[in-house]
């Protein structure tokens, strides 16, 4: 699997066709400029990437009432990353919301996360 970030795209480099776009939604000023990176990127996979408890700028934050209708406009997006969860019960508002044929990858950045990277990983609805 090839991630790249979406930016590497503004570079004239030829990707795979199975290269996968990331986009961290911290860079994103606005959900229009979202809607834009992902009709401009539409013949790739998409990695969105939201990131929870982000501290350093940029520090741009979307709701999930916000983003859940882009989501299922955008079938392209087949992964969708959250920062910071430490335990279960930070992804099962996750788990609840992301439509079912999208991977969630619960981002581990923290003791506590690792001590409970079992329990985390267990709740993923995906073999991914």
């Amino acid at each position: 699997m090839l991630i790249i970030s979406q930016n590497a795209r503004n570079y004239d480099i030829p990707f795979p066709n199975n290269t996968i776009l990331r986009i961290n939604l911290a860079w994103v000023n606005n959900l229009s400029e979202l809607k834009e990176l992902l009709k401009k990127n539409h013949e790739y996979s998409i990695f969105l990437d939201l990131p929870v408890g982000r501290i350093k700028p940029p520090n741009n934050k979307y709701t999930l009432a916000e983003l859940i209708p882009i989501i299922s406009d955008h079938k392209n997006i087949k992964y969708f990353a959250v920062s910071n969860i430490e335990k279960k019960l930070d992804l099962d508002v996750y788990v609840k919301i992301i439509p079912k044929d999208i991977t969630i990858i619960p981002k581990i950045e923290s003791p506590q996360g690792i001590t409970n990277i079992e329990e985390i990983t267990a709740s993923i609805p995906s073999s991914d």
